[in-house]
């Protein structure tokens, strides 16, 4: 079947391509044409089926209303309610998304940075990995449109959207000291990504400012892994130290998921044997046998305001002197693992 043109919506109205172009492209009041001639052009688009050529659009106007997206893992419940919430609302203002994710690797993060530049997408919304530093200054210098979004580099002026990390950590640890537990353990990847850097120090800070007097000595890091041997190792390192410990609390929801489930394994109950809090709130913490207490980020507003963010960048079509840095609150919910 012949792909429906302009010309063919303009020779069944028998008005002018032109006219038929500035309808289509809602420039009807700029240019003084008729409200029921525009809803006539569309009408007609709607029964002919119209589907608009995005690639010559782009051509003509440098814009091809697609943005695209990098975050660390889209697998990962985080990253994939908070895509869907950005998908949403890009679609409400009337663009398209491409999705990409980098899996914490710089090398792989560029490549897509690449992709996604050639793609001619209007702008960019990076969750950036540990090491892409160069990728994003290059974006700030060229004055490409960009949002960061749950983590940044603080020595890169970018507009980002994060939430406080180290308000939420410091909080989850005092509300366990304040429930009377005492040898409260931290497991976390590595601290080199500013999010995770800032959930630790909120834990450590928590920790010193108690009478518990056990430092730093209940914290682990690991590297970047999908592999739930590494989790189940620290776990038991962290249970056969000295004074077992009684609560720990995961620094997201994907270390939790495989705590939890060598947590099982081990096994231990919840919350009898050791209390149990996690960043992030996917729908498994809700259903568990033991509901668990969560960090939960605000990913609705996070997503919503990234979009909102970058389309404004995009349309102000020139390099500003100033970013916008947005903090938000998490939620803590309690549930029974503490």
């Amino acid at each position: 079947m012949k792909k429906v043109s302009i010309n063919d919506i303009a020779a069944r109205l028998g008005v002018s391509p032109t006219l038929v172009s500035l309808a289509l492209n809602g420039k009807g009041k700029e240019y003084r044409i008729r409200d029921e001639i525009c809803k006539k052009v569309l009408d007609m688009a709607a029964e002919l089926n119209y589907q608009p050529n995005t690639i010559a659009k782009g051509l003509r106007t440098g814009k091809t209303q697609t943005l695209g997206v990098i975050v660390a893992d889209i697998a990962n419940p985080f990253f994939g309610r908070l895509c869907r919430e950005i998908e949403t609302e890009a679609e409400l203002m009337g663009y398209k998304v491409i999705f990409c994710s980098s899996d914490e690797d710089a090398t792989r993060s560029k490549r897509q940075l690449e992709m996604l530049l050639q793609s001619q997408v209007d702008g960019l919304i990076i969750s950036p990995p540990v090491g892409s530093n160069e990728q994003i200054q290059f974006l700030a210098d060229a004055g490409f449109p960009y949002v960061l979004i749950d983590r940044y580099f603080p020595d890169i002026d970018s507009n980002f959207i994060i939430v406080d990390n180290f308000e939420a950590s410091f909080n989850a640890t005092n509300f366990l000291i304040s429930k009377g537990y005492k040898r409260i353990g931290f497991l976390t990847i590595n601290e080199d990504l500013v999010t995770m850097h800032n959930r630790t120090e909120g834990y450590l800070t928590a920790i010193n400012n108690s009478d518990l007097k056990i430092g730093d000595t209940l914290l682990t890091k690991l590297p970047f892994s999908h592999d739930g041997k590494d989790v189940r190792q620290a776990i038991m390192d962290l249970l056969q130290r000295e004074g077992k410990i009684d609560a720990l609390i995961f620094s997201s929801s994907k270390i939790g998921l495989m705590g939890l489930e060598a947590i099982a394994d081990i096994p231990l109950k919840v919350p009898q044997d050791i209390a149990i809090v996690s960043f992030d709130d996917p729908d498994s913490f809700k259903i568990c046998f033991t509901p668990i207490s969560a960090i939960a980020q605000p990913l609705s507003e996070m997503g919503k305001r990234s979009v909102q963010l970058l389309v404004q960048q995009i349309k102000k079509r020139k390099k500003t002197e100033t970013t916008e840095k947005v903090v938000l609150k998490t939620e803590f919910i309690v549930r029974k693992s503490c």
